[in-house]
């Protein structure tokens, strides 16, 4: 059986979101061999107490090589010296193109602190009987197709991949408890660094702008086909809020009330500014004190 590894990278400010994740993780999530908290070194010391029999923490710093560095009074730059300095966002996608080289598992369920299971789910449902993987690519919503930083995502795996035209701009990869596989990821990593003639992170920390599912889902479905271990799933596996509005409470209970039975989890997007306390409540489930 494959190993199977759920990651999360996290932060000290969605530490309540991500234990409130950690806590459904075991509860609800089996056959996986262990979860993965990744964290900055500063916050270390906080997510220290999630740590258990299945639930390890990893370190940023652990993971990237030294000319990456975090600057101590920033959260949102590291410094770069072989570059410009990183945006925390790009940073975090590198740290997540890196599982493959820091994590000795088969497959990586990706899974963001702000999700929360709330119904059992075995791990290995990702595969099928033929022991391919899914890879969530479900049709592009028209507005973004013509979003322009999504359209940029694109334009960079088309680059990066050597692809043109608009076929391989139709399917989206973006949602929660994304499955990649680590002999796939090795691949992506290693055509980067051979495009770009070094260290493929070194590419990526220099890039402007890109998404890493973008990246992963071109190669998997565009460059690879068949031979990428994975089968296409247009359904998600989590109930996201970014499809909904949510402005007011009201509209949180309507959210979590009308949660179809298929999905297993839920993602309450942390820039709603919507307390764990308070969709955990909603949810039938007191806060841990």
């Amino acid at each position: 059986m494959p190993k199977i590894v759920i990651v999360t990278p996290s932060y000290a400010p969605d530490f309540e979101r991500c234990q409130a994740l950690c806590e459904s993780l075991q509860r609800f999530v089996s056959g996986h061999a262990e979860h993965v908290v990744i964290v900055d070194r500063q916050d270390q010391a906080l997510f220290s107490r999630l740590a258990g029999a299945t639930t390890r923490l990893l370190l940023k710093e652990e993971i990237l090589p030294g000319w990456l560095r975090k600057l101590p009074f920033s959260r949102k730059w590291w410094l770069n010296l072989r570059g410009l300095p990183v945006r925390g966002w790009i940073l975090q996608q590198i740290v997540k193109l890196s599982v493959a080289e820091a994590i000795a598992a088969d497959l990586y369920l990706f899974v963001d602190s702000d999700v929360i299971f709330i119904r059992p789910f075995q791990a290995a449902t990702v595969m099928n009987e033929r022991g391919q993987v899914r890879l969530f690519s479900a049709p592009r919503k028209p507005e973004d197709l013509t979003e322009p930083r999504h359209c940029a995502w694109y334009r960079q795996a088309g680059k990066t991949f050597g692809l043109s035209g608009e076929s391989y701009q139709q399917s989206d990869y973006i949602s929660q408890l994304v499955t990649w596989r680590r002999d796939t990821l090795r691949q992506l990593t290693a055509r980067i660094a051979e495009k770009g003639g070094r260290d493929w992170r070194a590419v990526l920390a220099n890039t402007l702008d890109f998404s890493e599912y973008t990246l992963y889902g071109v190669f998997a479905e565009h460059v690879l086909g068949d031979a990428s271990g994975h089968f296409l799933a247009q359904n998600e596996l989590c109930y996201c809020s970014w499809h909904h509005r949510i402005e007011k409470h009201e509209d949180l209970l309507a959210f979590l009330r009308d949660i179809p039975e298929c999905y297993p989890a839920v993602l309450i997007q942390s820039n709603l500014g919507i307390a764990p306390a308070d969709y955990l409540r909603a949810l039938g489930r007191p806060p841990t004190v």
